[in-house]
């Protein structure tokens, strides 16, 4: 068992959603990498860069610390730069001793029309693929 997650891509059971992690920085908790969501009020879209953060307790059964199972939280925005929406999907869940992560998602989006949507994405396993 690795000391962060591991690196590589993530899929939904629903295969609407992925979380690529190209690396994670035990000393800051920080993930780098993609999140995709193939579906949302202004179709696909996909957020680069920090995309999520990730902690861990002292694990008894293990002995030691950064070890899973730990709390990890992920996600992506968009807001075009003339502004005629903001979309902004967060996950948090746990990443598990089996390499995959629970996780219940949900999604806020306003337009310039002054359309709000704000809801569930649901809970979902994520599986390195």
């Amino acid at each position: 068992m690795a000391n962060v997650p591991l690196t590589g891509t993530y899929i939904s059971s629903d295969k609407n959603f992925t979380f690529k992690i190209t690396s994670a920085d035990a000393s800051n908790g920080v993930i780098a990498g993609t999140y995709t969501t193939n579906y949302s009020p202004i179709g696909a879209f996909a957020s680069e860069g920090n995309v999520g953060h990730y902690g861990w307790v002292y694990s008894k059964a293990q002995g030691k610390d950064g070890v899973a199972p730990f709390n990890i939280s992920f996600g992506g925005s968009q807001r075009p730069d003339q502004r005629p929406y903001n979309i902004v999907d967060s996950w948090n869940g746990a990443y598990l001793t089996n390499n995959t992560i629970v996780a219940e998602g949900t999604r806020s989006f306003v337009n310039s029309d002054g359309v709000v949507e704000v809801g569930s994405l649901g809970t979902l396993k994520f599986v390195l693929g």
